[in-house]
């Protein structure tokens, strides 16, 4: 897998993504990333297989996006922590699917995000 840079940008916010070489969940744990927003820090064991990797930083970014826009706050829609955690797991691996299934499409977002495609 391409090296994952160390900072990637959630609205108005630079996080932070560290690759840790000591795992921080205990081995039976079906999970290898975690979003800190105290730190604003994604955390991704580095013992992840690369698809996992992929899916685990898709996955804290969508937390990180939560927690800036309130969605996870008291009064907002995703307030339980279990409510958020399966829309994110759900959103996340629905979205890695789309991504695997056609390969065109981040190539696609890409380019007309960037303006290297002109719309007809």
């Amino acid at each position: 897998m391409s090296n994952i840079p160390s900072k990637i940008k959630v609205g108005w916010k630079d996080v932070d993504i560290d690759i840790i070489k000591t795992s921080f969940i205990k081995e039976t744990s079906d999970y290898w990333g975690q979003y800190n927003n105290r730190t604003n820090k994604i955390e991704i064991q580095e013992e992840a297989p690369d698809m996992d990797k992929a899916n685990t930083l898709l996955h804290e970014v969508l937390h990180a996006i939560l927690y800036h826009s309130s969605l996870n706050q008291p009064g907002g829609p995703l307030r339980e922590d279990e409510s958020e955690e399966q829309a994110v797991n759900s959103i996340s691996n629905w979205l890695m699917g789309v991504f695997i299934d056609n390969p065109w499409f981040l190539d696609y977002l890409k380019d007309t995000l960037h303006g290297k495609k002109k719309s007809k």
